[in-house]
């Protein structure tokens, strides 16, 4: 527990910035969920907006509630904890009378040595591995292979199938049909994600896209694992023909 507490203390400044940086990634995404489902005209994504503001506002919360752990830990707990060093007394000359009647010679004075004091001790990284060969270091690349979609205006040409993708990945493909309204991309856990499991990438688009980008995909907001990208082109009367999806692999 203490060895727990010294790390907090020792590094509180460092846990506080990182807090930070998430609790302002959450509150924007929280604020960018609520824009969304004030401009959505449609039941459905309307509640997915509010149920994505809920998450992020809790998440935001959390965050508050960890930097004020982080706080009485470092500033409250930890100053309690430390070991209290007691000097060990040493013994003065004797004088008096039985000093008088004492026959033995007097030593010489003693050489006073300086008493150590206990000092906090900071732990030390140990060193990074380095590789031993820069063909051991370098992966080689797999092939990229996009999705099969059958509409020409709905399609996604990259990240590929399988593919594993890490930070702001860049979302192309084609984003145009007859009587465009706007289109969106969305993502969802695992290969087969449940209606209720989607949540909207970015904000929606008005514009049409031919052959470029059409989101970034933030993959270190998420945990490690399966996901799925989809993109939903809808027209004027509210209706869109089949999605395009494409499933990835997120790494860290």
């Amino acid at each position: 527990m203490e060895k727990v507490l010294r790390i907090v203390a020792d590094y509180q400044w460092w846990i506080y910035g990182l807090l930070g940086l998430l609790l302002l990634f959450y509150i924007w995404r929280a604020l960018a969920a609520r824009r969304e489902g004030a401009r959505s005209i449609f039941k459905l994504e309307q509640e997915q907006a509010a149920a994505r503001y809920r998450r992020n506002a809790t998440m935001a919360a959390l965050i508050v509630l960890l930097m004020v752990v982080v706080f009485s830990v470092s500033n409250l707990m930890w100053p309690s904890s430390e070991p209290v060093v007691v000097e060990e007394a040493v013994p003065t000359e004797t004088t008096g009378p039985l000093a008088a009647s004492t026959l033995t010679p007097t030593p010489p004075p003693a050489t006073i040595t300086p008493t150590p004091t206990a000092t906090k001790v900071r732990p030390t990284r140990p060193p990074r591995p380095t590789p031993t060969s820069d063909a051991a270091a370098t992966p080689t690349a797999a092939a990229v292979h996009p999705p099969n979609c059958p509409n020409p205006g709905v399609r996604l040409t990259s990240p590929g199938v399988n593919q594993v993708v890490r930070g702001n990945v860049p979302v192309r493909g084609t984003a145009k049909i007859e009587n465009f309204q706007y289109y969106k991309i969305e993502v969802g856990p695992g290969s087969n994600p449940k209606d209720h499991q989607w949540t909207v990438v970015g904000q929606l688009r008005y514009e049409p896209v031919a052959g470029g980008l059409l989101e970034t995909f933030n993959a270190s907001a998420y945990a490690p694992g399966t996901y799925t990208l989809r993109l939903v082109v809808v027209d004027q009367t509210g209706n869109f023909p089949e999605p395009c999806r494409v499933t990835i692999q997120v790494q860290r």
